[in-house]
């Protein structure tokens, strides 16, 4: 033992100093729109993830890992969206949140789940994961019923017109009965085209062609459900099961099972850590937050639940 210890003295003495660390991490915490990311997410990740190995040199070093996202240079390590939370400077063009530090993403991360549990009643992976990162098309990936509000919120095609008339609400749906706005095209009569027939005077009777109103063309035409509602998406369904399953690893039997993350009163349950650990694999995949984070996150959270009770009882 005492012989290596001298023989990493030695190769610390020939390799010189250490180089200085990038300039970007002695600067005060920025968001960087050209690079989309945070100025520290480097120092934020050696301390906050679990990386595989020459990764961590990699990043000191200012080199990027291969295995590092988005979020991770925002660090988010949830690719939580922005709605002013604690710690929010800034957020990229699809309203991923910037954060100043992991902490402030972790404990978002951590109110957010516990929102979702005890303000909305989502307690299972699947009810959970289904709004965390939701089907792009308008589908409710709840026990697979759909929803007809939020339809095509991108704009039909994600063409420019279609993203024009969808942040105008033009390609929404209308009307608590889940129903589209009536066309106003005139109601006209459709005469189907008549195509040639090889068999007219070999023994065949040409067939007059019937007329097909216009308000026989609906949604269900094209396979819609009821109330106007679009199919579903196949991608994004195996994609929100698949991220549904991760998060109920090692914590419930099933995607649709209670995943008893918070206690009736509100307390985080060991279930907690587990959900955020799992989650964070998914959306910053290979990577993941590390056990330190994730833990201060729910002893943080749980810190807040016994204030709040003793604010309660010492209240006049």
């Amino acid at each position: 033992m005492f012989d290596l210890i001298l023989i990493v003295m030695a190769a610390l003495l020939i390799a010189g100093p250490p180089a200085p660390l990038p300039s970007a991490w002695s600067r005060p915490v920025a968001f960087n729109p050209k690079e989309r990311e945070v100025t520290n997410w480097r120092s934020e990740a050696l301390l906050h993830l679990t990386l595989p190995p020459t990764a961590d040199v990699r990043l000191a070093t200012g080199r990027d890992a291969p295995q590092v996202t988005r979020c991770v240079r925002l660090n988010n390590y949830w690719c939580i969206k922005r709605a002013g939370w604690a710690g929010e400077i800034a957020a990229d063009r699809d309203g991923h949140v910037a954060f100043s530090s992991a902490r402030e993403g972790a404990d978002v991360a951590a109110l957010l789940l516990r929102r979702y549990y005890l303000d909305y009643g989502r307690h299972s992976a699947m009810a959970i994961i289904s709004h965390w990162a939701p089907a792009e098309c308008g589908v409710d990936m709840r026990g697979g019923a759909k929803r007809a509000d939020g339809l095509s919120t991108r704009g039909l095609g994600r063409t420019l017109r279609g993203r024009f008339l969808a942040s105008r609400g033009r390609h929404r749906v209308a009307g608590r009965a889940g129903r589209l706005h009536r066309s106003v095209v005139p109601e006209r009569q459709i005469v189907l085209a008549r195509a040639p027939s090889i068999a007219v005077g070999l023994g065949e009777r040409a067939v007059e062609l019937p007329t097909l109103p216009l308000s026989s063309l609906s949604l269900q035409a094209f396979g819609a459900g009821p109330g106007g509602s679009l199919p579903t998406c196949g991608g994004d369904q195996a994609r929100i099961k698949a991220y549904a399953f991760k998060t109920a690893e090692g914590v419930a039997s099933g995607i649709d099972a209670d995943l008893n993350l918070f206690l009736p009163d509100g307390t985080p349950t060991a279930s907690l850590a587990r959900v955020m650990h799992n989650m964070s694999a998914v959306e910053i995949g290979p990577l993941g937050a590390n056990d330190a984070l994730v833990r201060a996150a729910v002893d943080r959270a749980i810190a807040v639940k016994t204030e709040q009770a003793r604010a309660v009882k010492t209240a006049p």
